[in-house]
C-alpha cells in the first residue's frame, strides 16, 4: 500500500474515485478510509480503511509504518471533518498531502471546518483558472495552488456519447412518465437551508433557500405548461419525499416529478434544458451544451457566483429580475435556441492523469 485516500461527501467522492482508479490501473496500490459517501459507491473490492484504526497520532504512526504510505489525498467538505483531522496528522507524520477541491466554493474555510487555523497541504488541486483566481483571493497560497480539471468529470463526454447509444430518448422519457413532444427542463435542487440557513440570522446564508428558488420557477413558468414539463432532482442529502411536498405545493398548472436517479446526470443527459442554483451538476450540463439558468436571486456569497461568467448562462441574482429573465430563457429553449459543447470539456479529461502524476512523484522521490 502507498497511497491512502479520503472523503466525505458526494462532491469529494466521485473527485477522487477517478484518481483512485488511475492508481490501480497503474500499479500503486490504494486505499481509502470507509468514511462518508464514499463507503457507498466505491467498489466493493477495494480496500477500505477503519477509521478507528488511524483516529490519532501513535494508531496512525503504527498504521503508516506497517503499510508504508507514502501519500494522503484528501477532498474536503463542508462539515465531514474526518479527512481534514487526518491530513493534520499525516502533516505531523511527514506525510505528503493532496487537497483535491471538488467545487467553486469555500475555499480557505473548508481547511478549517474543524475550528482550527486554516490547514496547508502540500498541493491544492483546482478545476479551473476561475478556481485558481477565487483560491488566491480566499488566502490560498500560490505556492500550494495546481489546476488540474475535475477528475469527476474526466469520463462526462464519453459517457454522455454512450448514454446516447443505449438509450432511445422518446422512449426513456415515456417510461419516466413525460411527454416526448415537450421539453423537459430539470430543476437541480440543493440543501440550501439545512446547509447555509434559511435567513439573514446565518452568517452563512446564500440570500435565497431552495424553497424560495423552487417557489418562483414554477411561478414564471406558469404560461409555458402546455409546452414545458418538470424533472426535480434533488440532491443526496435530501429527502425526496418533503421535496416532493414543496413540488406539488408550487407546481400550479405545471406537469412534473421528483426523479431519484442513480447518478443526478442522467437527469441532464436526458432533459433539454438544465434550472437550479449553484450545484455543479448545472456545470456539467454547461459543458454538454445544455441552456442552464442560475437563480440565486440576493447572492451574498461570491464564491456561488461561478456560472456568471460562462458563456451563454442566464444568471440571476436579483429578486426583480427572476420572472422576466426565466421566461426569456425558456422561450429561447421552446424557440430551439442552439448551444454548443464547450471546450472546457477538455480541462477535465486528463485531471486523473495528472493528479496521479502528482502522486507518482512523491513516490519516486521516497
Amino acid at each position: 500500500m502507498q497511497v491512502l485516500f479520503c472523503s466525505g461527501d458526494v462532491g469529494g467522492t466521485r473527485a477522487i474515485i477517478p484518481i483512485i482508479e488511475k492508481c490501480l490501473e497503474k500499479g500503486i496500490c490504494a486505499s481509502f478510509v470507509d468514511n462518508g459517501h464514499i463507503s457507498k459507491e466505491a467498489p466493493r473490492n477495494w480496500e477500505r480503511i477503519s477509521s478507528d484504526k488511524i483516529g490519532s497520532e501513535e494508531l496512525l504512526n503504527n498504521f503508516l509504518h506497517k503499510n508504508d504510505i507514502k501519500v494522503f489525498v484528501f477532498a474536503s467538505s463542508l462539515k465531514d471533518c474526518t479527512a481534514l483531522t487526518l491530513a493534520r496528522l499525516m502533516k505531523t507524520c511527514n506525510i505528503p498531502v493532496i487537497h483535491v477541491l471538488d467545487h467553486w466554493t469555500s475555499y480557505r474555510s473548508r481547511m478549517e471546518t474543524d475550528g482550527l487555523p486554516a490547514f496547508i497541504p502540500n498541493y491544492y488541486a483546482v478545476m479551473d483558472s476561475i478556481a485558481y483566481e477565487s483560491a488566491v483571493e480566499n488566502g490560498i497560497g500560490e505556492d500550494i495552488l495546481m489546476i488540474t480539471g475535475q477528475p469527476a468529470l474526466a469520463d462526462l463526454s464519453v459517457e454522455f456519447s454512450q448514454w446516447q447509444v443505449r438509450n432511445d430518448r422518446s422512449i426513456l422519457l415515456n417510461s419516466y412518465g413525460f411527454d416526448p413532444g415537450k421539453k423537459l427542463i430539470s430543476f437541480i435542487s440543493e440543501p440550501v437551508e439545512n446547509d447555509q440557513g434559511g435567513s439573514p440570522d446565518s452568517i452563512n446564508y446564500r440570500g435565497y433557500t431552495e424553497k424560495v428558488v423552487l417557489r418562483h420557477f414554477c411561478k414564471a413558468l406558469q404560461s409555458f405548461a402546455n409546452k414545458i414539463q418538470i424533472a426535480i432532482l434533488p440532491h443526496p442529502r435530501e429527502d425526496e419525499g418533503t421535496l416532493s411536498e414543496l413540488w406539488k405545493e408550487y407546481r400550479g398548472s405545471l406537469y412534473g416529478k421528483t426523479l431519484n436517479l442513480p447518478r443526478g446526470r442522467y437527469g441532464l443527459f436526458m432533459s433539454d434544458a438544465v434550472a437550479g442554483m449553484a450545484s455543479s451538476l448545472m456545470y456539467e450540463a454547461w459543458l454538454l451544451g445544455k441552456p442552464v439558468i442560475s437563480i440565486q436571486p440576493g447572492l451574498r456569497l461570491q464564491s456561488l457566483r461561478m456560472l456568471q461568467s460562462r458563456p451563454d448562462v442566464f444568471f440571476i441574482d436579483s429578486y426583480s429580475e427572476i420572472s422576466e429573465q426565466i421566461k426569456k430563457w425558456v422561450t429561447g429553449i421552446i424557440n430551439g435556441t442552439n448551444y454548443y459543447t464547450k471546450p472546457d470539456l477538455a480541462i477535465h479529461e486528463k485531471a486523473p492523469e495528472i493528479i496521479y502524476d502528482l502522486i507518482r512523484k512523491y513516490i519516486d522521490l521516497d
